[in-house]
């Protein structure tokens, strides 16, 4: 009988413009593999330049090390994606560990992520900072308000969302080549994914790792601006595809109010118009659902039922009680469902 094969998973490492702290994370984590973890170690220089020539050249001395190179800076996402594609190809099956080139992770901690992986092959394991003592405000105001919107959007309750250490299961690293994303917010984008993509709303486990923060963390390249509204863009597609149904909605419901004078008559056409566009943005664009159409658009329709009869009751309410306009009333009702449909979607259909 054939032993099982043991399990060893790569290390992929994307660099752009690195000083001498990842030569020597990567010489202090080999000497401390003593237990041979790591299959071999990938790093990505992302175009850094040939100022930094030397600092990849002393790398590839390393016997463990392969380096991946692009021409030009393409983004962090960029260099994850070459990595997971260049790794899929030669080990398809094996997890992959990636870490940050700045020093911001300790080589205990990525060996311990890694033996984890062995553990738990088909998670996707972050590795969560504390978050105690000295932080940078610019990384610990970035990350209470990705956990935030995450959570809002997706329920997925995270300590932290952007760490650069997780273990991405094989099957996750090959899917997420498709994220038409380059920048940093390729990892948030892959994280609101991973339970659909493997198809299990179980598939992230939470290690906790310590802290750390070079020179005030400088050797980030992370700018806290840009890349956060573009991790916020999950966030803007929501609201502006709740936008786009709400006009057609109201479009419906006022022409046909303003025409025959009858809400109920006005209140189904216009929910019947909105719901298709909505089903159709929800599972595309907000979600990217790979749910089953027939599926979801049953579980659909009998929400859109419900909210508008929840609608149609509220605006009469609102009409007879506060003698509120037609149309405002139909607008404050849909605003107030917003958020509860909103979260039964991302629960219950996509």
């Amino acid at each position: 009988m054939k032993n099982k094969e043991i399990i060893k998973p790569i290390l992929l490492i994307p660099a752009y413009k690195p000083d001498n702290t990842l030569l020597k994370l990567i010489e202090h984590l080999i000497k401390s593999d003593k237990h041979n973890v790591f299959n071999s170690i990938i790093i990505v220089d992302d175009g850094s330049g040939a100022e930094y020539k030397t600092i990849f050249d002393a790398l590839s001395k390393i016997e463990q090390v392969t380096i991946l190179y692009h021409a030009i800076n393409l983004g962090k996402g960029a260099a994850l994606k070459t990595g997971f594609s260049y790794i899929s190809l030669k080990n398809k099956d094996l997890p992959i560990i990636t870490a940050d080139a700045d020093g911001q992770h300790k080589p205990s901690d990525i060996l311990n992520i890694a033996q984890q992986s062995i553990v738990m092959p088909n998670k996707l394991i972050l590795g969560i900072r504390k978050f105690r003592g000295k932080i940078p405000f610019r990384s610990l105001i970035g990350n209470l308000l990705t956990r935030f919107i995450i959570r809002f959007l997706t329920g997925l309750n995270l300590t932290d969302t952007q760490t650069g250490l997780r273990a991405w299961p094989s099957k996750l690293a090959l899917k997420s080549l498709k994220i038409p994303i380059n920048g940093y917010d390729f990892e948030t984008e892959a994280l609101v994914r991973a339970p659909s993509l493997l198809e299990n709303k179980a598939a992230i486990a939470q290690i906790p790792i310590q802290t750390v923060y070079e020179n005030n963390n400088k050797g980030s390249h992370f700018n806290p601006l840009l890349d956060s509204m573009r991790i916020y863009f999950v966030f803007i597609r929501y609201c502006g595809a709740g936008l786009v149904t709400a006009l057609v909605d109201n479009i419906v419901f006022i022409t046909l109010f303003s025409i025959f004078g009858d809400i109920v008559l006005s209140q189904v056409a216009s929910r019947s118009g909105g719901a298709l566009v909505s089903f159709y943005l929800s599972k595309n664009i907000i979600f990217r659902s790979h749910a089953n159409w027939s599926y979801a658009l049953i579980k659909f329709f009998f929400l859109v039922v419900l909210l508008g009869l929840i609608s149609y009751m509220m605006i009469n309410v609102l009409i007879t009680s506060f003698n509120m306009n037609v149309i405002a009333a139909k607008i404050l009702a849909e605003l107030i469902l917003f958020i509860a449909s909103f979260s039964i979607q991302r629960h219950f259909i996509f």
